[in-house]
């Protein structure tokens, strides 16, 4: 699964119907807190090609994402993936592929 997207890249530029994949999903909670927390590691391809040949996009503003979460909450890449649609911003928009 990834999401196809406009990926922002450094420069203020964009790279139209790229690849957003999640890499690694976690669920952590610090060790004097009370609040869980679910981050999100994404890679950025240039299309599908690319993400076949694990070939990345420098794309710091779609790299990692840190999420509420409670332990109830699912914590799979499908759930990641729904977080980050529901984000809307600079995944608003983007289709699952």
């Amino acid at each position: 699964m990834a999401l196809q997207m406009n990926i922002p890249l450094p420069g203020g530029i964009e790279h139209s119907n790229g690849y957003v994949r999640v890499v690694d999903v976690r669920v952590c909670k610090k060790d004097d807190a009370s609040d869980w927390f679910m981050m999100v590691d994404v890679a950025a391809y240039k299309d599908a090609d690319s993400r076949a040949a694990k070939v990345r996009l420098s794309a710091p503003d779609v790299d990692k994402f840190k999420f509420a979460y409670a332990v109830s909450d699912g914590a799979s890449p499908a759930d990641a993936y729904a977080k980050l649609k529901a984000l809307g911003g600079i995944f608003a928009g983007a289709t699952d592929v």
